[in-house]
């Protein structure tokens, strides 16, 4: 008996220049949660997209219980029971947490909507699922990014869906609304819809799936059962070789102080925060959400103005009034929201590059064109960066090489202090890997570096020393030899 709820085979798609997808199958069975793996530009979003009526295959066959299906739009797609909930938010902020939820399918009474039906389903809605602190009639725009994530969750949910895809659900929740969305996937389980689940991070794959197809450079690699499967068998075939989960730590030569941050408040957000960074130092910042780790970062990089306290680079006090002021003294920051305040995605990605470094490019006040695309085509071989020119626009790349272009754009200005919030979220292990080994040959270089990672291997595999902080305070400052999870865990908690 064929108990596949939907059936994908030999869809291909190219766009100028990239196959993105060759031949791909694919198959899901009701009722299951399949996880969908590969490198960041392994064809995934695009395979999603079709399947999502967003995209059309130039060839290949979908069916959905064994229907054939041609889906020209999402309105088809969400007809056959396909829903889709993608990495970046679509929902409408300046509107409720009710009216977003049942966005296309309002209910009615005499024509109109029923306003007090649709508030007492959501309030039933979030109760399930213990999310009764969140006013239905609030705006989404006040919530939280992950809040935000799950709204919309709920949104696709109200149509009904047989197929729910999941594309990096994970990437903006705490730990709490993690297990919230597991909660969710659970019961969605029970009730008989299939999830095709994309995430990066395999140890939610492990404990969330029931099987997982490998994809690489736009093709079917492999499709097995979580049980009996391990990380480094996934690893391996996603990238077709062995990756070390080895980062760097202690592999660099630590030399004198370069920032100081003394007793640094902002908002009871930040509070009382002291540390240091040494040229070659690689610092991991440790914390759970709303600790204040990003913030303190964006206080030091002018983002955001300091209430108090003192920043002192190689022994000078200095006063950072904007990110401007920062860059000038040699600081770089790579915000973890690239694609909203890191990246220009309409632009090619030699622009990109070239617009944080205008200064850089500039004789007598004359712009030197060549010597950009000179620069830019080092960082594309250097960083290997999947692009087919230099004027693709950065939209159409993938995260993991969006990523990479974002780092281009700031190595290029040589700093002295390079501060990375999330390098690495989103981007699968290939990536992550030589993003590390850039980190780490800029700390060789002499070059000082403060990561806030919620990737634990990460901060524990790059760091050379961690500050952990609590409610706004340094809890702890562990030195390399005294880095291992249950410590982390234990300041970041606030354990006493």
């Amino acid at each position: 008996m064929n108990n596949n709820i939907l059936e994908i085979e030999n869809i291909n798609k190219s766009f100028p220049g990239v196959k993105a997808l060759d031949n791909m199958c694919f198959q899901l069975k009701k009722g299951e949660i399949h996880a969908l793996i590969g490198e960041n530009g392994a064809g995934k979003s695009t395979l999603m997209k079709i399947l999502s009526g967003a995209l059309t295959p130039d060839s290949g066959i979908i069916r959905v219980e064994q229907q054939e299906h041609e889906f020209r739009n999402t309105r088809e797609a969400e007809k056959a029971g396909i829903g889709i909930v993608y990495q970046e938010l679509s929902i409408f902020l300046p509107i409720s947490v009710s009216e977003n939820i049942y966005i296309n399918n309002p209910p009615k009474k005499n024509g109109r909507i029923d306003f007090n039906v649709m508030y007492k389903n959501v309030e039933e809605m979030l109760s399930k699922y213990g999310l009764s602190d969140i006013d239905v009639k609030s705006e989404v725009g006040t919530l939280s990014v992950g809040r935000q994530q799950l709204v919309e969750i709920f949104r696709v949910l109200d149509g009904k869906v047989k197929i729910l895809i999941l594309d990096e659900p994970t990437s903006a929740l705490t730990e709490k609304e993690t297990n919230i969305l597991f909660s969710i996937m659970h019961q969605l389980k029970k009730e008989g819809v299939s999830i095709i689940y994309i995430s990066h991070r395999l140890n939610e794959i492990f404990n969330m799936c029931d099987s997982v197809t490998v994809m690489r450079d736009g093709k079917y690699i492999k499709t097995l059962p979580v049980v009996g499967t391990t990380h480094q068998d996934l690893v391996k075939m996603m990238v077709g070789r062995d990756v070390a989960y080895n980062y760097g730590a202690g592999t660099s030569d630590i030399r004198d102080i370069l920032l100081e941050v003394k007793n640094l408040n902002y908002r009871h957000i930040v509070k009382d925060v002291s540390f240091s960074l040494k040229a070659g130092e690689v610092v991991g910042i440790a914390g759970l959400e709303g600790s204040g780790r990003t913030e303190l970062l964006e206080c030091i990089f002018g983002a955001c103005r300091k209430d108090s306290g003192e920043i002192l680079i190689e022994g000078e006090k200095v006063e950072i009034d904007s990110p401007a002021c920062a860059k000038g003294l040699g600081m770089a920051y790579m915000t973890k929201n690239r694609k909203s305040k890191g990246l220009y995605l309409d632009l090619s990605v030699n622009e990109n590059i070239f617009s944080a470094n205008i200064d850089k490019f500039s004789k007598r006040g004359v712009l030197q064109y060549k010597e950009a695309k000179d620069n830019t085509l080092s960082y594309i071989k250097k960083f290997d960066i999947k692009t087919p020119t230099i004027d693709k626009t950065v939209t159409q790349l993938s995260g993991g090489n969006q990523q990479k272009v974002l780092m281009s754009m700031w190595m290029t200005r040589t700093p002295k202090i390079l501060l990375i919030d999330e390098p690495t979220r989103g981007i699968d292990v290939g990536t992550k890997e030589s993003i590390h080994i850039l980190i780490r040959e800029g700390a060789k270089a002499g070059m000082g570096v403060i990561i806030v990672s919620s990737d634990m291997p990460e901060l524990i595999g790059a760091s050379d020393r961690i500050i952990t902080m609590y409610e706004g305070k340094v809890s702890g400052n562990l030195s390399i030899n005294e880095i291992n999870e249950e410590n982390i865990m234990t300041l970041t908690a606030g354990v006493v």
